[in-house]
């Protein structure tokens, strides 16, 4: 399952991402980091101090996917905004023609 327009690819598979029972909502093009960090959270008793390296690289990933959602989205804008531009700059006639002329 492949994300369209994303620079990042799925290295987990279904399969894996059930096996571990990743929740539906995490399963993105980062639950291979996901993965090994919830073995290491039960592993330690969810302690904060501990799986801090395995913390930072997932987190930095689903970081690097919200700021390219947020690139997508800016373009997306800037294209409307040019759109609308187009539109706004034919001009308004000042006097009104009417019916008899």
């Amino acid at each position: 399952m492949e994300v369209p327009g994303s620079s990042k690819k799925m290295i987990a598979t279904q399969a894996e991402m059930a096996e571990a029972k990743v929740p539906l909502p995490y399963r993105d093009q980062c639950a291979h980091l996901l993965i090994p960090l919830n073995k290491c959270r039960q592993a330690e008793y969810y302690l904060p101090w501990k799986c801090e390296d395995e913390r930072h690289t997932y987190e930095k990933c689903e970081y690097e996917l919200v700021m390219e959602r947020m690139l997508q989205m800016q373009k997306i804008r800037e294209a409307q905004s040019k759109q609308t531009q187009g539109a706004q700059q034919q001009p308004i006639p000042l006097i009104p023609k009417t019916a008899n002329a």
